[in-house]
C-alpha cells in the first residue's frame, strides 16, 4: 500500500500557515470578504483543501483513474487563479467574468482581439501572458489541457494497471505542484492587492523567532512552501497505513 506522505500533514504546514495569514488580514479590513478577488482565491483554497484531504486515505496502489477528484478540482482551480490574475490586473477584466457567467452580457471591446467570441483556459492565459505580461508558466496550461478529460463523467479515460507507479507518481506530483502554486501565488496577489505586499504578523505559539522584533512572518511562509515542494519532489509516498495512526483522532 501507498499513501501520501503523513509530513504533509504536520501541524504546521502551508495551508495552515496561508488560513491563519488571510483570516488575520480580515481581522484588519472585513470588506475584503465582498471582492471579487477574495472570492477566487477562496475557491482557490477551496479546491487545494479537498485535494489535500481527499488524498489522506487514497491508497495509490489501487488509484487506476489518474486521480479524478484531484483533475476537476486543480482545472476549476486554474481557471479561477487566471481570473484572480487578470481581475488584480484590470478592474475591467470583471466584463469577461460576467461574460462567462451570462453570455448574454458583453465583455469589454478590449479584449475581442484574445476572445473572439468565446472564453477559455487557454484565452485567459493569453489575456494575462500578453495583456497584463504576469510571469505563467505554460505548464500551467499543459496540467489545465491534460485535466480536461475528468470535468465531466468520461468513461473512456485510460486506465492505469496496479503496478504503473512510476506513471501515478508523475501524476501526482504535477497535479500536487499546479495546486501549490495556484494557491500560494494566489496568496501572494491578495497580499498585494489589500496589504500592500507586506504579509501580516502572525501571532503562533511555534514562532521560531523568539526576539518579538525580528520576527519575519514571511520567511516561515517561505519555509513552508519549500518543505511542500520538497515533499512532493523528493518524499511524496510512504507506506505506513493512515488508519494506524489517524491524523484525525
Amino acid at each position: 500500500m501507498q499513501f501520501l506522505n503523513r509530513d504533509f500533514y504536520n501541524n504546521n504546514n502551508i495551508l495552515g500557515y496561508i488560513d491563519s495569514s488571510i483570516q488575520t488580514l480580515i481581522n484588519m479590513n472585513t470588506t475584503i470578504l465582498g471582492t471579487k478577488e477574495y472570492m477566487l482565491f477562496f475557491y482557490i483554497k477551496e479546491d487545494f483543501t479537498a485535494n489535500y484531504f481527499s488524498l489522506y486515505t487514497t491508497d495509490i496502489d489501487l488509484e487506476c483513474l489518474g486521480f479524478s477528484v484531484l483533475q476537476r478540482n486543480t482545472r476549476h482551480s486554474i481557471e479561477a487563479f487566471l481570473d484572480l490574475v487578470n481581475l488584480c490586473n484590470d478592474p475591467d477584466y470583471l466584463s469577461v467574468m460576467e461574460h462567462c457567467a451570462d453570455r448574454n452580457k458583453q465583455y469589454n471591446t478590449k479584449y475581442h482581439s484574445i476572445l473572439k467570441g468565446s472564453c477559455n483556459i487557454p484565452k485567459k492565459y493569453k489575456i494575462a501572458t500578453q495583456m497584463y505580461n504576469a510571469n505563467i508558466s505554460r505548464d500551467l496550461l499543459t496540467i489545465s489541457s491534460k485535466t480536461n478529460s475528468y470535468t465531466h463523467p468520461n468513461t473512456f479515460v485510460n486506465i492505469l494497471n496496479y503496478n504503473e507507479y512510476d506513471k501515478k507518481l508523475e501524476i501526482l506530483r504535477d497535479l500536487l505542484s499546479a495546486n501549490l502554486y495556484t494557491l500560494t501565488t494566489a496568496y501572494k496577489l491578495i497580499l498585494k492587492k489589500f496589504n500592500n505586499n507586506m504579509t501580516p504578523v502572525l501571532t503562533c505559539s511555534t514562532c521560531p523567532f523568539l526576539n518579538p522584533l525580528l520576527k519575519n512572518c514571511n520567511q516561515c511562509f517561505l519555509n513552508e512552501e519549500a518543505r511542500f515542494q520538497n515533499l512532493i519532489k523528493n518524499a511524496l509516498i510512504t507506506y505506513t497505513n493512515p488508519f494506524q495512526n489517524s491524523y484525525y483522532q
